[in-house]
This record gives structure tokens, C-alpha cells and sequence, in this order.
């Protein structure tokens, strides 16, 4: 499968070839933040037969459901799209970092 970009990230990890019997793309993105994604298409994604991409968060390398940006995987996303949902996951605070501790 041909490499994609999406904006100016690199992923962490290229998964693509890991599975030879499934064509896909998989790509993992790691932040500074703690917060990550994985972003996929194949046969089996979400809008993956017509060229759109599915993305998941993840935290601490793990599919994460209760984010600002989503509940869930999200699915038919354009290049564009993934490239917006990467940044707004990479601006994602610290854990901790909002929270009002006194000392």
C-alpha cells in the first residue's frame, strides 16, 4: 500500500506490512502528551473501501473512549480530516496538568 502523510506527522510506528493477508494502511502516532491515535484503512475500516480513513485515540498506547474529541473510533475521515483530529489529539492536556492541586 502506498505511503500516506497526513500534514507534517510521522508516525511512530508503520503496522501496515504486519498482517501480508489483509492490505491496510495502520499507522501509529505517539505525543509528548501521553495521547496518541492510530489511523487505518482497509476492507474493514469505516469508509475504508472508499478510500477514507478510521481513527482511533489512544492513551498510553490503548484505544482511549472518554476524550473531548471522541467516545469512539471515528470513521470516512479524509486525509484533511485526520490531519486536523491529529493535531487537536497532540494539543490534548497532560494528565494532571488542569488539575488544581494545592500544596
Amino acid at each position: 500500500m502506498e505511503k500516506v502523510k497526513f500534514g507534517n506527522y510521522e508516525p511512530s510506528q508503520d503496522l501496515s506490512g504486519e498482517w501480508p493477508s489483509f492490505p491496510k494502511l495502520l499507522y501509529r502516532y505517539e505525543f509528548p502528551n501521553g495521547y496518541g491515535a492510530s489511523v487505518l484503512n482497509s476492507t474493514y475500516s469505516h469508509g475504508g473501501e472508499a478510500g477514507l480513513y478510521e481513527l482511533a485515540v489512544l492513551k498510553d498506547s490503548d484505544i482511549c473512549y472518554s476524550t473531548p474529541i471522541t467516545n469512539d473510533v471515528i470513521g470516512h475521515l479524509t486525509a484533511e480530516e485526520v490531519t486536523e483530529l491529529l493535531r487537536e489529539i497532540e494539543a490534548l492536556p497532560k494528565e494532571g496538568e488542569n488539575d488544581n492541586e494545592e500544596g
